[in-house]
């Protein structure tokens, strides 16, 4: 017997739990890529980058013979071949999605090209023996493509979740959080460029860069060791700006405020991993941290301006 016809349109069209386990999916994603970028930084601190010397393959297997430098590559490429495989299931059903948005089209299209680019770069950074921009633009894309897919997650999220009505952002706070994002891709990429250039130990003394000298150059790994320090503290000045203008923002406060916290955090570890010598596990804990204030900071842009149209208020302002 056949359901009525209004029943069988109700069957029929797309509710917003299919939606929901599109958002479900993109946030198991970027956790698997927050956690491959944390294995990135861990294959670099083992000095494993080249623990396989070729690619795809590892000493032309599938399989290789398995030690602890072999292992952290080997894992990293592993999981790395998950997440794009993950990527790729969850990017046909997005497309066949009905709810699929023109926003959300072009963050597919976007992910997409970054996790092309992202598996370009892997291959050179091991046909070109870890290359510093190489290197550095591996991290970089990374974290992009975390930013996109979190991106998603939002996006697909929205239909459900996101129907109140959005507290206006001034433009002031705009432009503070946007220079925030700026300052941060800055350090990122200046990171990459430490660890490519193995200079976390150029300055091995805080707040002195070495013999209780504050800049004795800056050429080399020295310069680039000085140049990230002083974009941290640009940094975090900048979040506490931003969380300080924000605090009555109720749209923004939480984001910003823990994207000062992580802030902050960060700079901390980057000060213990010095004075301790630059041990792994600081490192990876640096990474993990630096990767989840670029997520809170994604999220406060677009907060941010995903209210761009709307009219300013005056308590919104500062």
């Amino acid at each position: 017997m056949h359901p009525p016809p209004q029943i069988e349109h109700e069957q029929s069209s797309p509710g917003p739990q299919g939606d929901a386990r599109l958002a479900l999916g993109f946030q198991v994603l970027v956790v698997l890529t927050f956690c491959l970028i944390v294995l990135g930084a861990l294959v670099r601190a083992h000095g494993a980058g080249l623990a396989c010397p070729d690619w795809p393959l590892c000493f032309g297997n599938l399989i290789p013979e398995i030690d602890l430098q072999v292992g952290f590559e080997w894992s990293h490429r592993l999981l790395a071949g998950g997440v794009t495989a993950i990527f790729a299931f969850l990017s046909g059903a997005a497309w066949r999605s009905p709810a699929r948005s023109r926003y959300a089209t072009a963050l597919l299209t976007l992910a997409a090209l970054l996790i092309g680019v992202q598996i370009t770069l892997g291959a050179l950074t091991v046909w070109l023996k870890l290359a510093p921009w190489t290197v550095t633009a591996h991290l970089i894309t990374g974290n992009s493509f975390a930013a996109t897919a979190f991106l998603l997650a939002l996006a697909f999220r929205a239909k459900e979740a996101c129907q109140d009505i959005r507290p206006p952002v001034s433009t002031g706070n705009r432009l503070w959080i946007t220079a925030a994002g700026g300052l941060l891709l800055i350090q990122l990429g200046l990171g990459g460029l430490v660890s490519s250039q193995y200079a976390g130990m150029a300055c091995p003394e805080w707040p002195t860069c070495n013999g209780g000298v504050w800049f004795p150059t800056w050429r080399g790994g020295v310069g680039i060791h000085l140049l990230h320090r002083m974009t941290a503290y640009a940094l975090i000045a900048c979040l506490g700006a931003v969380a300080f203008r924000c605090r009555r923002d109720r749209r923004l406060r939480s984001a910003t405020a823990l994207a000062f916290a992580l802030g902050f955090l960060q700079a901390s570890v980057g000060v213990a991993s010095v004075l301790d010598g630059v041990p792994v596990e600081l490192t990876g804990l640096h990474t993990a941290l630096a990767a989840a204030l670029v997520l809170t900071l994604v999220y406060a842009l677009r907060g941010a301006w995903s209210t761009l149209d709307e009219r300013e208020s005056p308590s919104a302002a500062h």
